[in-house]
């Protein structure tokens, strides 16, 4: 079997469930899903914003003089921040008869804003499914019949909006290295995905996309997640790659060698494939199976920038 069969068979087996699940989830406003915290796009809250039919407040305008908020209206500062994920690994980390010609791929993933921690995983704890499946398989939005970590986030009340980074964010050529297929394909060296978040002071970000080949390995903020508007400044503006790292899911074993295994995505028949490891999350670095891999800063370059 040629490596390309391999490939193919990943996004259609992976990728094809991505496209399923994105159609059902995510809506139409192009991968952002609210999670019932009663805030509109522009982070307003619909039905208590104080404002009149003309925009400006009933009672008192709320402006000082300098025409900023005085914070005394009852109203939220609010900006919106564009979010740059960069795969910036070699094209020969891998041996060349790996299944993706040497190559690093990164999928793509979900993504939230939140005020505590990174509500994705909880190190030395269980992976939950749309954890496992985005950590084995890629999609973020689970294995088929089950709800994937997309939803999973959507769902959480520690969670103020989430949803997907998806190819329709990809920003840079290649965005589909297995060629020209169906589903949501990961990104190689050079690719990246861009998606934008409405942040207040105080609120955080997380994600998680999947690290190929590999058989549970992603990547992610660290636990206390991207701080995107310090309390005491202005929205963040920069490289913020030092917030994030490798994670092994502990959902099954990491195979030798490492990039080649049959049960690796996009080499894997089926998406769930692999042995259950029944372990838990853990940093990439304390993992000690005697393979080598990347440091976080070589995989991906995240960067915010205020719009």
């Amino acid at each position: 079997m040629t490596r390309q069969d391999t490939r193919r068979r990943f996004v259609a087996t992976s990728g094809g469930l991505a496209t399923l699940a994105l159609a059902g989830c995510l809506g139409g406003d192009g991968g952002e899903t609210g999670d019932g915290d009663g805030m509109d796009d522009d982070g307003m809250n619909d039905s208590d914003d104080g404002m009149g039919d003309d925009g400006m407040n009933d009672s008192e305008d709320g402006m000082g003089n300098d025409g900023d908020m005085d914070g005394d209206d009852g109203m939220t500062e609010a900006a919106t921040v564009r979010v740059r994920i960069e795969n910036v690994a070699s094209t020969e980390f891998y041996p060349a008869d790996a299944p993706t010609d040497g190559a690093v791929w990164v999928t793509p993933g979900a993504y939230a804003v939140h005020e505590g921690e990174n509500p994705i995983y909880d190190l030395g704890e269980s992976a939950s499914v749309g954890l496992e499946a985005l950590a084995e398989a890629g999609p973020p939005t689970g294995f088929e019949g089950e709800d994937g970590l997309v939803e999973e986030l959507d769902a959480s009340t520690d969670v103020l909006h989430s949803g997907a980074y998806t190819p329709a964010e990809t920003v840079a050529d290649p965005n589909d290295p297995a060629g020209e297929v169906p589903g949501a394909p990961p990104i190689a060296p050079g690719g990246a995905f861009e998606f934008e978040v409405d942040v207040a002071p105080g609120q955080r970000l997380s994600f998680a996309s999947m690290f190929v080949p590999s058989n549970d390995v992603f990547v992610s903020t660290d636990e206390a997640g991207i701080g995107l508007w310090p309390e005491d400044g202005g929205p963040v503006d920069g490289d913020v790659t030092d917030a994030a790292g490798l994670f092994d899911a502990g959902t099954e074993p990491n195979a030798e060698p490492p990039g080649t295994g049959p049960d690796q995505a996009p080499a894997q028949d089926a998406p769930d494939q692999g042995a259950d490891e029944g372990g838990t999350i853990r940093r990439l670095s304390d993992v000690d199976d005697g393979h080598e891999y990347p440091g976080v800063e070589d995989v991906v370059q995240v960067t915010v920038t205020p719009t």
